[in-house]
């Protein structure tokens, strides 16, 4: 029976606690409204005399490029001339021109193309940089996860301001891309022709050196056998020259030691050994695996007869000229190609328009804050002053709560009587 009323008494006492927290609150109901309606009034004047934020945003689709056959060796020499980023590459078109979007070369000639600088700052360097740093912070780029898109997001106090940036960006990043572009492959272009120049001189001089040579000993034929020879080294000595051409394109893209290098060179030293024994062995005949698990013999060129032997050094020559002639030709008909249809183009899904509603501030967000700020804040002034009052009443506290009123009354009124 005891511990019946113990465990009633405490559920009472539980209830009074509750009321005691309770009843202040509702005691003081009106002051929490009063107090939670003025804070909210003043958030809204202050919200709609904050200067308003409108965003403009534009949708850009990166042109996916294919990968021609000269794309490595063109990526090489761009990476020679500081712009590998524009093509082929690591990254993906979408990352190139996100890295170009916030680059401090595009924004810089957005603002001048605008006259920016002149506008908010004294023409300085100093202030040129701070102008260009805290334009950058309002402007966005963003990749889309789902969709192969880039958003460009600019955020002004204008919104015809923010929308014509936003544009500009678009316009100078395809301008920036196409000038940068084209550059690089009308070098690339020049390159084969300076190397197909030489090569054609090359040519020229060994056809010349071969016909005098026959006109000399008058034409000495060369068996079938030496023909085949022939044949086959001409083609080892023109991918021989194709696997340099590729392996330097490869150490100046790649810029160091790489696996597709290695097997470049693996390559290479077996053409050279098939090469040097097909021309300067002493055996009767060599095999040579022309196809993975096919051999073929062939007699080496030192088993030939002096005459024939120069004879066929001579033809040698010119077939391994001809087939680099040939080659280098071909990629100067790819480059040129290239430099005519080669302009990426920027594919703008949307183009920025000027917002009609800001983005900031945010009236209702701003209020729903605020009310709950104040109700919280009115909800402690409550309780303090119930604490407050309950000082003045309990017997044992009041003498001391009140000798510390009369303390700060007199230190705030010295002259005033005790």
């Amino acid at each position: 029976m005891n511990q019946t009323d113990q465990t009633n008494r405490y559920y009472e006492e539980d209830e009074i606690r509750l009321i005691d927290y309770v009843y202040p609150i509702y005691r003081h109901r009106k002051f929490l409204v009063l107090f939670c309606l003025v804070v909210v009034i003043l958030v809204g004047l202050y919200t709609f005399r904050m200067p308003k934020v409108y965003e403009a945003k534009g949708v850009i689709l990166p042109e996916t490029k294919q990968a021609g056959p000269s794309e490595q060796l063109k990526a090489a020499f761009l990476e020679q001339f500081g712009m590998a980023g524009l093509v082929g590459g690591a990254g993906t078109p979408a990352e190139t021109f996100e890295a170009v979007l916030k680059s401090k070369e595009l924004t810089e000639t957005v603002l001048r193309r605008y006259n920016y600088f002149h506008l908010i700052t004294p023409p300085t360097y100093k202030g040129r940089e701070t102008a260009i740093k805290g334009f950058m912070s309002t402007v966005k780029v963003a990749k889309q996860r789902k969709e192969p898109t880039l958003v460009v997001t600019v955020q002004s106090d204008s919104p015809t301001f923010a929308a014509d940036m936003a544009n500009t960006f678009i316009i100078e990043l395809d301008k920036y891309n196409r000038e940068n572009s084209l550059t690089s492959t009308k070098r690339l272009r020049k390159y084969l022709e300076k190397r197909l120049e030489t090569a054609n001189r090359e040519l020229r001089d060994v056809q010349r050196e071969l016909r005098e040579f026959q006109e000399k000993h008058r034409a000495i034929s060369i068996s079938e056998q030496a023909t085949a020879t022939l044949k086959v080294l001409s083609e080892m000595e023109a991918q021989r020259v194709a696997l340099e051409v590729e392996k330097a394109a490869k150490e100046k893209f790649y810029k160091g030691p790489h696996i597709e290098i290695e097997q470049i060179n693996a390559q290479m030293e077996a053409l050279q050994k098939n090469i040097d024994r097909l021309t300067y062995s002493r055996e009767p005949q060599v095999p040579v695996e022309r196809e993975k698990g096919r051999v073929e013999f062939y007699i080496p060129l030192t088993q030939i007869p002096a005459l024939s032997f120069d004879e066929s050094r001579l033809l040698l020559k010119v077939k391994v000229k001809t087939k680099v002639v040939s080659m280098l030709a071909t990629q100067l008909e790819q480059a040129r190609l290239e430099e005519t249809k080669d302009m990426p183009t920027i594919n703008v899904l949307d183009w920025a328009m000027a917002p009609e509603r800001p983005i900031k501030p945010k009236l209702r967000l701003n209020l729903i804050l605020g009310f709950v700020v104040a109700l919280f804040v009115g909800i402690f002034l409550i309780f303090f002053l119930e604490y407050l009052r309950r000082m003045d009443e309990d017997p044992e506290t009041s003498p001391k709560w009140r000798e510390i009123k009369q303390g700060l009354f007199k230190w705030k009124n010295p002259g005033g009587r005790s």
